[in-house]
């Protein structure tokens, strides 16, 4: 959402962002408005009431909506009040229940924008409209190939172990995102390669998936020896730079998570899920493992754990083999980026109505 909003920032365009979720957490509000001076107003807005109110007095020139379940629902009821605009939706996954939430206003669609390649899955599911394939690819300052000086420092400094295997998790961590099982690969692992390891984990812990996350971690370390939780961090870049890889658990997902780019392009091998567009980018011993999971409404199998765990141990245990994984892993995080432009391909997905 940050990088479509400074898309239009040369354009003479007002812009005002309805979100629905976390009240108290405006700590985007700051930098939407730096990176686009055009921003005019950042409401929190969610239900279906208060964004038709705002829609029927606002009229806006073009809707731009990612999910947005309160606007959803309120454009039907406009439309049969006479009252239309031009719309373009990103739709971020492929799974049926996801697409399906659109039917209600599928006709009053004008674009749609994808992620990755799952215009099928669209047609299927709403229709025939235009759909305009974006990856939320953005020009990054990249990372450098992390050195065993750099993770040593990077390790010290975070208090983790200088020494042995150091695998952990930086991001939201939430229902979606799947802690627990993290927790479940991480001791996978531990038993395929038979030595000492630390996990680690960064990022703001979200209530509704802590029950199940503190049980897991209790289980598995009951003495606290060998999983560290940091909490929400400043930076990310400390952390990842400590790690040895990232491992990602969810149960689903958009193309390609952030997060896994910032991993990659450090060196740091990850082993991730074929949920979403994942496995069209990560090919298993590229740059990192595939978890399979064909499903986001199925949970994890106890065999595809091991499985991946097995296979990201086979290649532990070569050095030769984990040095070119995490060069593989370096070239493949700092490609994916270059020379792709995704502000000028969504501006010229909207430029019919701006």
């Amino acid at each position: 959402m940050v990088e479509r909003v400074a898309a239009l920032a040369n354009l003479p365009l007002r812009v005002t962002v309805l979100f629905r979720k976390e009240p108290d957490k405006r700590d985007v509000e700051e930098e939407l408005r730096r990176r686009n001076p055009n921003v005019a107003e950042v409401l929190y807005l969610p239900g279906t009431v208060a964004c038709g109110k705002w829609l029927w007095a606002a009229k806006p020139d073009l809707l731009l909506l990612c999910n947005h379940k309160g606007v959803q629902r309120a454009l039907p009821w406009l439309a049969r009040l006479g009252l239309r605009f031009p719309t373009a939706v990103t739709l971020h996954e492929h799974y049926e229940h996801h697409l399906r939430k659109y039917r209600g206003m599928r006709h009053l669609v004008d674009r749609w924008i994808i992620d990755w390649a799952f215009e099928d899955a669209v047609e299927a599911y709403l229709g025939s409209r235009q759909c305009s394939m974006i990856h939320p690819l953005y020009p990054r300052a990249g990372a450098s190939l992390v050195t065993e000086e750099e993770r040593r420092a990077a390790r010290r400094n975070l208090h983790l172990p200088e020494d042995g295997l150091v695998l952990g998790y930086v991001g939201q961590i939430d229902k979606r995102k799947n802690p627990a099982v993290v927790v479940d690969l991480a001791a996978k692992i531990h038993e395929s390669i038979g030595q000492k390891l630390t996990l680690v984990f960064a990022g703001r812990e979200s209530s509704d998936s802590a029950q199940e996350f503190n049980q897991a971690v209790r289980q598995m370390d009951p003495n606290g020896q060998w999983i560290h939780r940091l909490g929400a961090v400043a930076s990310v870049g400390p952390v990842l730079t400590a790690l040895d890889a990232y491992l990602m658990a969810s149960r689903n997902e958009g193309f390609f998570p952030i997060s896994l780019i910032e991993a990659l392009e450090r060196g740091v091998p990850i082993v991730a899920p074929t949920v979403g567009g994942i496995s069209t980018v990560l090919k298993d011993g590229q740059g990192g493992f595939l978890i399979h999971k064909n499903d986001d409404r199925q949970g994890y199998s106890q065999e595809a754990l091991v499985d991946a765990a097995q296979r990201f141990s086979a290649v532990w245990k070569n050095p030769d083999a984990w040095a070119e994984l995490r060069r593989s892993a370096h070239e493949l995080g700092v490609g994916l980026t270059r020379g792709y432009d995704a502000a000028a391909l969504f501006r010229e997905a909207i430029a019919p109505w701006i």
